[in-house]
């Protein structure tokens, strides 16, 4: 039923990815209850973006810092989710939902009809990136869906607390925010001063979730050489996603993730020189969701207390904001950034917000790198 690929540069994580197999179209509905809508796009992204050429690129980044690249862009005609369609949105947050959940038979599994109740997942037997993988009748269009954090502050306990507690993507500087936090890199230097170069070689450690992303990528790649892949995930996972869709050119769907263009730029993933509103990578979140605002930090807020660096406001895609402090008068509050609640708002709406980029929007303005 399955396939397990063990990375030695990973020991945390052994991945186990479902194999190619006929399965139902869920792409525009079907037998299935699964409904995806897609549209055409001509999407801007590199020509040679292979595993194994992308990964010497973040290797000599990591190690070199920022270098001066004359990218080889190329113009792809692809199906990508359409982000207008209700429906279509709410499926692939139920996907994140899922993400959370071992197999199937979990007593939270949101049912996504056959045949993909039937999916293998990533990461289960191992204390690190969770997720799962679905595709449709013809393998054509495969689907990663990544888990986003477990921890009862988000009130989604689980055993991957320690590896979920990513204090380096979204902190100014490993996580120093205080002399009372302990610091997850040492590339502190002085008072709001880092280092630059040490902060970009933290983030791509093998021990890192990005890292891990690249491997699942990888993972199935090799299974679908053939396929147009979209990517999808929740808080932490929908960081990741990003992430990994920025490195790939992949239609994502992030949803109320994080802010992680700090942690894009550090680690020097290509930008297509196109518009912003012609990407392809897509935040979904709400007014009253402190994490995807940026406003979870301080001393008083939740994150502060549960040992969360939470200071990035700023997204690298689109921003889809569904307004449900002007609109439906929720308070900001940590319960609104749990996904189940969101699907169920998503569901009370009869459209979709529109997306845009964020605007005159600056992480760490007040630290220097050096």
């Amino acid at each position: 039923m399955s396939t397990t690929t063990t990375h030695p540069a990973l020991p945390f994580a052994t991945y186990s990815v479902m194999e190619q197999r006929h399965t139902r179209n869920f792409i525009g509905g079907g037998p299935a209850s699964f409904h995806v809508a897609s549209v055409p796009r001509t999407v801007t992204r590199m020509k040679q973006r292979d595993p194994d050429t992308m990964e010497s690129y973040l290797r000599y980044t990591g190690m070199h810092g920022a270098v001066a690249v004359d990218f080889d862009w190329g113009n792809d005609d692809i199906m990508v989710p359409d982000v207008t369609d209700r429906d279509t949105v709410v499926e692939f947050a139920k996907l994140t939902a899922d993400a959370y959940v071992d197999s199937p038979e979990g007593g939270d599994w949101l049912d996504l009809g056959i045949p993909f109740n039937e999916t293998d997942g990533f990461g289960w037997d191992s204390n690190g990136l969770r997720g799962h993988i679905f595709a449709d009748e013809t393998n054509s269009t495969v689907i990663i869906a990544i888990k986003g954090t477990s921890a009862a502050l988000f009130h989604s306990d689980g055993d991957t607390v320690s590896s979920d507690k990513d204090n380096l993507l979204f902190s100014c500087c490993c996580a120093r925010i205080s002399y009372m936090w302990s610091t997850v890199c040492d590339c502190y230097d002085k008072s709001y001063t880092c280092k630059q170069s040490c902060l970009e070689k933290s983030l791509y450690s093998e021990d890192k979730y990005y890292r891990a992303a690249l491997d699942i990528y990888r993972n199935v790649t090799s299974l679908y050489p053939d396929a147009n892949i979209w990517v999808a995930g929740h808080s932490l996972g929908g960081a990741v996603s990003a992430l990994l869709g920025r490195t790939y050119g992949l239609p994502t769907l992030a949803f109320e993730a994080p802010g992680e263009k700090l942690a894009a730029e550090r680690l020097h993933l290509p930008f297509p020189p196109i518009p912003a509103e012609e990407g392809t990578i897509w935040h979904i979140g709400n007014t009253a969701d402190p994490i995807y605002m940026g406003v979870c930090n301080g001393p008083t807020s939740v994150c502060w207390l549960g040992g969360y660096a939470m200071e990035t406001s700023c997204h690298s895609g689109l921003e889809c904001t569904y307004d449900t402090v002007g609109e439906r008068r929720w308070h900001i509050s940590i319960s609104n950034h749990r996904i189940r609640p969101i699907i169920d708002m998503m569901l009370s709406y009869n459209s979709t917000p529109s997306c845009a980029a964020p605007a005159n929007c600056q992480d760490c303005y007040d630290w220097n790198f050096v």
